[in-house]
């Protein structure tokens, strides 16, 4: 079986084998070939050796797959169903997190793409515990955005109903754009997305799907950002990661509004305009991961035609070195590796 492997610790160390081992389903679990897999910046940060990662271990964590075989006391599956999967394997159980219901922040868990092989690979094992069945009118090029979709939407649910509301987001990338197109199903006002000129396509991209844009010129207080007002958002998501997109989340948030912070810098502590969230009284929530009914709410979702595939750039995974370099060079939005492509 091939699959994409990160071989051991340090920058690097990555390469496609063709020799690894089929994977065997056993009780409550399955094994299900790979239709297609989506590439996250933390896959990146896995390369780079920013993120937690157990090698030997195939990499890859945004998939659907078909089911081709069902383990021993697996129940509500069976070959042939398309599926996707929650990224909480191997959760405790017993930390505060998972005693709370909150499997998908328990520090034990050991997600598919770097604490179990992943699904940069012909096959994947997955638990059936945390399966999702795919909708028949859901292409797999539709269903393969599933777990970044179900993280928005858990986003989202920490500020509450977005019906009626003007909402803002703070960077023009796969999370902040998927998010943009679910506020707007879910009855925002207005949606409007904020980038700098480095994310000029981004933004082209997002304006060509029927959402407001604004490119930033520099980054600091609104009164120097041509098209926003200050306090204009009822809702701010930032996707960034960055200190300085927090502090202008601040600045473009009306009072006792709520942001909602969505990405992951890398960058270890960072400044933020604290006086604006206090003067402001904002209530800033932070988000991570994904919650059980999100993955639910995603699919239908996407079986009521909200359609990713204009973000989507696919590569076989004979390609994969070039899907990474197109990813850093953000000159795609959503790369996805098929691994039965031609290659």
């Amino acid at each position: 079986m091939r699959g994409l492997v990160k071989t051991s610790r340090g920058i690097g160390h990555v390469e496609l084998r063709d020799d690894l081992p089929d994977p065997t389903a056993g009780p409550g679990w399955v094994v299900a070939d790979v239709l297609a897999c989506g590439v996250c910046g933390t896959d990146l940060h896995i390369l780079d050796d920013e993120h937690k990662y157990w090698p030997p271990v195939v990499l890859g964590h945004e998939y659907v797959v078909r089911i081709r075989e069902v383990g021993e006391g697996v129940t509500g599956f069976q070959v042939g169903d398309r599926v996707v999967c929650e990224q909480h394997t191997l959760a405790c159980g017993t930390c505060d997190a998972c005693r709370r219901g909150a499997i998908h922040l328990c520090p034990d868990k050991r997600s598919p793409g770097w604490g179990i092989d992943g699904a940069f690979a012909d096959r994947v094992r997955l638990p059936a515990h945390l399966l999702h069945r795919v909708p028949d009118g859901v292409p797999d090029l539709t269903a393969v955005v599933t777990e970044p979709m179900a993280i928005c939407v858990t986003g989202l649910d920490r500020a509450g109903s977005v019906l009626g509301q003007r909402v803002g987001v703070i960077g023009p990338g796969p999370v902040g754009l998927l998010t943009a197109l679910i506020a707007r199903a879910g009855g925002a006002a207005d949606v409007t997305v904020i980038g700098r000129p480095s994310s000029l396509a981004r933004l082209e991209l997002a304006e060509s799907l029927g959402l407001s844009v604004v490119t930033l010129t520099q980054v600091g207080t609104l009164p120097d950002v041509a098209g926003i007002t200050p306090a204009e958002f009822d809702v701010v998501v930032e996707t960034s990661g960055s200190g300085d997109g927090l502090s202008l989340a601040m600045t473009m948030t009306r009072r006792l509004g709520t942001i909602v912070c969505l990405g992951i810098g890398g960058r270890g502590a960072q400044p933020v305009d604290y006086d604006q969230a206090m003067t402001r009284a904002l209530t800033v929530a932070f988000s991570m991961s994904s919650e059980y009914s999100a993955w639910d709410r995603a699919l239908r979702l996407l079986e009521e035609g909200l359609d990713p595939t204009p973000l989507v750039t696919t590569y076989a995974l004979a390609d994969w070195a070039g899907m990474f370099d197109a990813v850093r060079a953000k000159a795609v939005v959503k790369a996805v590796l098929l691994p039965g492509a031609q290659e």
